[in-house]
């Protein structure tokens, strides 16, 4: 079910984890690998998301020692302390850990001096010199890596067929993916007629819808179930774009007519996709029916727990929405203090967990500086808690920021109106 969103290209994937590494933002790359870590993963795909992960875990340590190495230098030792503090968090390799705790008892000019130990960390960690050599290396990938890297965010059932596309298809499939939209459709036309198979129409209605072109992508994603009526990827994509053309009833009938009247046990899928049709036409207890008939059969994808829960609240058992948002990860390692972003925003309306609340989207807006919807929360977490001050500050920011998005932007403007004018 978490595929829906990547037909639009809003899924975190591994790929755009990959170049978060390759050009050093590592700050990126943490959120990215924690938001990846909501996602339902195979063996080889988490195995990536964990090393580049603690890659760049150590690369956002070691900005965060420099910076305190500069303030212990110039004699701002609180400063310094809070760096150090910061950089411990994100450290992952015990060579970063140890340069840590030595920065922090040692004056500036001894660590400076300290001369690397080419022999230092083991086979499972590594050294500082080889996390740089792993980004160097990655910086090195070629298209059939990065073909594969792609993949892993594919149902693994479909993979092995995609390795065995012609080279016009894979380097329009790298283009589409690379976010080269019109040279990709160009590519993508060049592909013999031979080979238009299920997988090919499903690209290329991915990419149309994309590109907003939604009328083609609904003909081409058809052309892909008439050849391969089980390609769940297609099924997926198709139902977005009817929704998107605001056709929610073909959308219901055509799910339905894929379920059978028995033997429903391995369509949880297609009940999952039920809860997103009714859910957006805000039929809260037929979605209710589809939730109950996946939970009672053990599906446990994270996009559909997060839906679930949100359809659980909607109707009211409140209790239930929380014990299903519970089961999402936190993606904030080890400390307790934090939770799943889906958990904070539920809580927050609830006015529930502030102190949680507050530390979750305070990280969030850490990592990912340039997200909006984390500055908007912690202001609303800081009224919450009576911090009038800090909420408005941050409100204002919003405010002055370029192309907010036009719901955001109500939503700040309702809340200056109601808060600019309240006693601080």
């Amino acid at each position: 079910m978490g595929f829906l969103s990547k037909l639009f290209g809003n899924k975190t994937s591994v790929e755009s984890l990959q170049r978060a590494v390759e050009q050093k933002r590592y700050a990126d790359a943490v959120y990215l690998a924690d938001e990846l870590n909501n996602q339902p993963l195979d063996q080889e795909s988490s195995k990536l998301v964990a090393q580049w992960r603690a890659t760049a875990g150590d690369g956002l340590a070691r900005l965060n020692l420099l910076e305190g190495r500069v303030k212990q230098d110039s004699g701002k030792l609180d400063e310094a302390n809070d760096y150090f503090a910061l950089a411990l968090q994100f450290a992952c390799s015990d060579d970063v850990k140890e340069e840590i705790a030595q920065a922090r008892q040692l004056p500036f000019e001894v660590i400076s001096t300290r001369a690397p130990d080419p022999g230092a960390g083991c086979s499972t960690c590594g050294s500082a010199d080889a996390a740089h050599s792993d980004r160097d290396a990655l910086a090195d990938v070629d298209d059939a890596i990065h073909f594969d890297l792609i993949l892993t965010s594919y149902p693994e059932n479909q993979r092995e067929r995609y390795h065995h596309r012609g080279k016009d298809f894979v380097d329009a499939f790298l283009l589409a993916h690379g976010g080269n939209d019109v040279q990709a459709n160009e590519l993508f036309n060049n592909v013999k007629e031979t080979d238009r198979d299920d997988l090919y129409w499903f690209e290329v209605g991915a990419l149309q819808a994309r590109m907003g072109h939604l009328t083609q992508a609904k003909s081409s994603l058809e052309q892909s179930l008439q050849q391969n009526p089980e390609l769940f990827l297609a099924v997926e994509a198709l139902v977005q774009v009817l929704l998107a053309l605001g056709q929610a009833d073909a959308a219901r009938t055509f799910v339905e007519g894929k379920i059978p009247a028995e033997n429903e046990d391995d369509f949880s899928p297609y009940h999952a996709l039920l809860v997103t049709i009714h859910s957006q036409r805000h039929d809260w207890p037929a979605a209710v029916v589809h939730v109950r008939h996946c939970l009672q059969r053990g599906y446990s994808d994270p996009a559909f727990i997060a839906l679930a829960a949100g359809v659980m609240e909607k109707v009211g058992d409140i209790a239930e929405a929380e014990g299903l948002l519970k089961r999402l990860p936190s993606g904030g390692g080890c400390k307790s203090n934090q939770i799943n972003l889906t958990l904070a925003e539920f809580y927050l309306r609830h006015e529930r967990e502030l102190e949680k609340v507050f530390s979750s989207f305070n990280a969030a807006v850490k990592q990912d500086p340039d997200n909006p919807r984390w500055r908007l929360r912690l202001a609303q977490a800081c009224f919450a808690r009576k911090w009038h001050k800090d909420g408005l500050q941050l409100l204002q920011q919003l405010a002055d920021a370029p192309a907010l998005p036009a719901e955001m932007e109500a939503e700040v403007k309702q809340l200056l109106a109601h808060y600019g004018n309240s006693p601080q």
